[in-house]
C-alpha cells in the first residue's frame, strides 16, 4: 500500500490544511473504523460522535465543522467531502488493469477488429465481424457474438455475453455473469400454443453505463432497446425488449423493466421494483422500493406502494393499514353493544355495489 502525506493528498484534491501536513497517511476507512495513519472523511457534523471509536490521522470535512482536539486529527477543508474522498480511495486503490495482449485460448472470428491495448483472457470468443476499442479489458470467458460493437476502455467482467449485433459506448462497465443481448420474451398465442415471435432488433448501450453483475438487457423485437449514457445499473436487473431508458437513471437491484416501457432522464428505480410494459416514467421521477408501476408516471413525482400511486398517498394508505386492527377492535366492540355476532355484519353489502361504491380508489 503505497503512503502519501497530508499536504500531497490536499494538492490532490485541492484540500485546505489545518494541522501537520507531513503526517503519513497509509490508507483510508470509515469512520469509526480508522487509525492513526487512516485518512476518512466526515459528510455533516451529526457524525462526529463516531469519533470517539476511533483516532483517525486526517479527515475530509467541510469549512465550518469543528474538529474536537481530542481527536488528534488533521483537517483537510474541501466542498464535498464525499467525494474528496472517494478521489482518495482510487489514489490508494487503483483499479486493477489487465495487461494488453490476447490470451492464447482466445478465439477470433473473421474480420475482427481489435484496438491498441486490447486484452483478451482466457476462454474469450469473439464471433464474426465485431469490434473492441482501444484499452478495453475482455476477462476470461466472455462471449462477443457477430457483429457487436464495444468502444474504448471498457472492462467486461468474466462471464459477459455481448450477444450478436449489440453496441456499447465507450468507457462501459459490465459486471461478471451480464446478459446484454438476449432474446426478449415475445410469444403469439395461437390455439396450438405459444410462438415465438422473432427478436431481431439490438442493444445500444449509451457511454459511461455501468452494468451489474448478472443483470440482462433484451435485445428489441424490432427495434432496439437502449440505455442512455451514464445510467447505472445494480445487480440482477432485468430490462425488457425495446425499453428505452434515458440518461443519468439510477436502477437498483432486482428491479425488473417490461417490455417496451419508457424511463426518461434521472429517474431512479429503487429495489425491486416493477414497470409494466408500455408504460412511461416521466424524467426525475422517483419509485420506491418493492413497488408495482401499472400506469404512467408523472415527471417529477415519487411513487410507491403495490398498485404505485403518489408517495403521499401511499404513506397515507399504509398508515390506516397500522391502525386497522384497533379499528377492528372497535367495531367489534360497537357489535357487541347492538347484540350482534363479532365480525358478522348486520347486512351483507352487495358485491356489484361495493365494487362502485362512489370514493372507492
Amino acid at each position: 500500500m503505497p503512503a502519501f502525506t497530508v499536504s500531497e493528498i490536499a494538492r490532490r484534491v485541492g484540500a485546505r490544511v489545518e494541522g501537520d501536513p507531513e503526517r503519513a497517511i497509509t490508507g483510508v476507512a470509515a469512520i469509526d473504523a480508522a487509525g492513526a495513519s487512516d485518512l476518512t472523511f466526515l459528510e455533516r457534523e451529526a457524525l462526529l460522535s463516531r469519533l470517539g471509536a476511533s483516532t483517525p490521522g486526517a479527515i475530509l470535512v467541510r469549512a465550518g465543522v469543528d474538529i474536537p482536539e481530542a481527536a488528534g486529527a488533521v483537517a483537510l477543508r474541501v466542498d464535498e467531502p464525499q467525494l474528496a474522498f472517494i478521489e482518495v480511495v482510487r489514489l490508494f486503490h487503483p483499479p486493477p488493469r489487465a495487461h494488453p495482449g490476447i490470451h492464447p485460448t482466445a478465439m477470433l472470428g473473421a474480420g475482427v477488429r481489435l484496438g491498441a491495448e486490447v486484452s483478451l483472457g482466457p476462454h474469450v470468443v469473439v464471433e464474426e465481424g465485431s469490434a473492441v476499442g482501444d484499452r478495453t479489458e475482455v476477462a476470461a470467458g466472455c462471449f462477443l457474438g457477430a457483429g457487436s460493437r464495444v468502444g474504448r476502455d471498457c472492462r467486461l467482467g468474466h462471464g459477459v455475453s455481448i450477444l450478436h449485433g449489440s453496441i456499447l459506448g465507450d468507457r462501459v462497465l459490465v459486471h461478471a455473469g451480464a446478459r446484454i443481448g438476449s432474446d426478449g420474451f415475445g410469444f403469439a398465442a395461437t390455439s396450438e400454443g405459444a410462438v415465438k415471435i422473432p427478436q431481431v432488433g439490438r442493444c445500444v448501450i449509451g457511454d459511461d453505463v455501468e452494468i451489474g453483475a448478472n443483470s440482462t438487457v433484451d435485445r428489441g423485437a424490432l427495434g432496439d432497446t437502449t440505455i442512455g449514457a451514464r445510467t447505472k445499473l445494480d445487480n440482477l436487473v432485468h430490462v425488457g425488449h425495446n425499453v428505452r431508458i434515458g440518461e443519468d437513471c439510477m436502477i437498483v437491484a432486482q428491479v425488473g423493466i417490461a417490455g417496451s416501457a419508457r424511463i426518461g432522464r434521472g429517474v431512479a428505480l429503487a429495489g425491486q421494483a416493477g414497470i409494466a410494459g408500455h408504460l412511461s416514467v416521466g424524467a426525475g421521477a422517483r419509485v420506491s422500493a418493492r413497488s408495482a408501476v401499472f400506469k404512467d408516471v408523472p415527471p417529477g413525482e415519487t411513487w410507491g406502494g403495490y398498485p404505485a400511486r403518489s408517495h403521499r398517498s401511499f404513506l397515507k394508505a399504509s398508515s390506516a393499514l397500522l391502525r386497522l386492527p384497533h379499528a377492528l377492535a372497535r367495531i367489534a366492540a360497537i357489535e357487541r353493544r347492538l347484540g350482534l355476532d363479532p365480525g358478522t355484519p348486520a347486512a351483507a353489502p352487495d358485491d356489484d355495489a361495493a365494487e362502485t361504491r362512489p370514493g372507492d380508489p
